[in-house]
């Protein structure tokens, strides 16, 4: 309860504030809550660390710092989408690569867009929304639950269908793509466990694969898209080439080659912006991953069964 009330005053507060009041307000409070939040601190420090392992520890410190800041900033953002008109939404975003996503779009299959935690994507998404009509996230279901759900009314009016990430939402995202529509999906995290393992800056650890396992079964293309937020605190969309997968009869083959494609554009783009990817959990585990026999995770596995 005090977490969904403090959540609620929070976003009241700042959804009524001019941006960059509310963004001055914002990095003052970030920087006095920074040092206490040992945790996430750490956490993202050693994910920054694996990118640069050569980085001295105080300028790893003011990236970690750089961060936050830009993180509370995506958050401030979120609050106050949903009272943006469309005009507006347009003024701070600037799309790249438009080609590709029309390309992918054409198909006819609708479009699996796969990202790492970058930027701010209630904005990307809320804009492409109002350009190609309702698109589904897929995201993971936060506690308690009357505040996944009121975060969840949020984003539905944006036309943004939120899609939790179990087996029931791989079936919604099967049925988005029938729909011909487009799914946003973050790819640096293996919340469920279930993945397979990957070199990811030059050390192994679990990736999810139901993106593609969901790609190689339905024939939708795979987008990877970046959201970047530029000196004027303005973002950038960037649509890569897209990945138009043929199954062969070689499964594990398939899988691999795309997921490596599809990392290896995750690592160019925080490697060029690390002080944008947002991820405050440990994304390389403390033991080695030991590459073993997998099984596709449990909502890749619902939704490739026949």
């Amino acid at each position: 309860m005090i977490t969904y009330l403090g959540f609620r005053l929070i976003e009241g507060v700042i959804a009524r504030l001019p941006r960059r009041l509310a963004y001055a307000i914002g990095v003052i409070v970030s920087t006095v809550a920074f040092p206490f939040l040992a945790r996430q601190r750490r956490a993202l420090e050693s994910n920054l660390q694996q990118v640069f392992p050569s980085m001295p520890a105080p300028e790893l410190r003011k990236l970690a710092w750089r961060n936050w800041l830009n993180y509370c900033k995506a958050w401030i953002d979120f609050f106050k989408i949903p009272r943006m008109d469309r005009g507006h939404l347009g003024e701070l975003l600037t799309p790249l690569g438009l080609e590709h996503l029309n390309a992918a779009m054409a198909r006819g299959q609708g479009v699996i867009v796969v990202a790492p935690h970058m930027g701010s994507w209630e904005l990307a998404a809320a804009s492409w929304a109002a350009a190609f009509g309702e698109i589904g996230i897929m995201v993971e279901q936060i506690e308690p639950r009357r505040l996944f759900d009121h975060v969840s009314r949020l984003r539905s009016r944006m036309k943004i269908r939120v899609i939790p990430l179990s087996r029931t939402g791989a079936r919604d995202i099967m049925r988005m793509l029938k729909e011909r529509r487009m799914v946003v999906l973050a790819m640096d995290r293996d919340i469920l466990n279930t993945g397979m393992p990957f070199r990811f800056f030059g050390r192994l650890t679990s990736f999810p694969t139901g993106p593609v396992e969901i790609a190689l079964k339905t024939g939708a293309p795979i987008l990877p898209a970046f959201c970047i937020r530029d000196r004027n605190d303005a973002y950038v969309a960037i649509g890569e080439q897209p990945l138009f997968l043929t199954p062969s009869d070689d499964h594990a083959a398939d899988v691999r080659g795309a997921m490596e494609q599809i990392l290896s554009a995750f690592e160019r783009y925080i490697k060029r912006y690390p002080d944008q990817w947002h991820v405050l959990e440990p994304i390389w585990p403390v033991k080695p991953v030991v590459p073993a026999v997998t099984i596709p995770s449990p909502p890749a596995k619902a939704a490739v069964r026949d």
